[in-house]
């Protein structure tokens, strides 16, 4: 069980890391300064499900590897490979909460957005980030 409160740590500073990476994709797509366009294009749309599709495909990711690792575990709390692949879950799903703030980042550097288009997918961003938190599997 050490183990594991040990890799609950790391991967929590992990979080902190991408949730300070999101903040700075928006400030970094800000420096550019222009107000943008307010009306959502064809392209707009496009990057939206995109984004859509990798919220449902993280999530369905995340709560797969997670399951399995989960089981391991409640068997054997010390089996490094479970672990690992509890670990691996836990990156992977920050990894695809993550992606989203690029996808805002494009929409205002790339496409030209407003702010509040951009900032949409930096919300949802964050709350995948806060809601997917690393947390010790619950005891069987």
């Amino acid at each position: 069980m050490n183990e594991l409160k040990k890799s609950v740590t790391k991967l929590r500073l992990i979080q902190f890391a991408m949730i300070a990476g999101v903040s700075m994709f928006g400030w970094v797509a800000e420096m550019a300064h222009h107000p943008g366009s307010n009306s959502w294009t064809f392209r707009d749309w496009v990057v939206a499900a995109f984004a859509l599709s990798i919220v449902f495909t993280g999530s369905n990711f995340r709560t797969r590897m997670l399951a399995r690792a989960t089981t391991l575990l409640a068997k054997d709390t010390s089996d490094p490979r479970a672990l690992k692949q509890w670990e691996a879950a836990q990156i992977i799903g920050m990894a695809f909460a993550d992606n989203i703030a690029l996808w805002g980042l494009l929409i205002r550097m790339v496409l030209g957005g407003a702010f509040w288009q951009a900032s949409l997918f930096y919300l949802v961003s964050l709350a995948l980030l806060f809601y997917w938190t690393p947390r010790l599997p619950a005891e069987s």
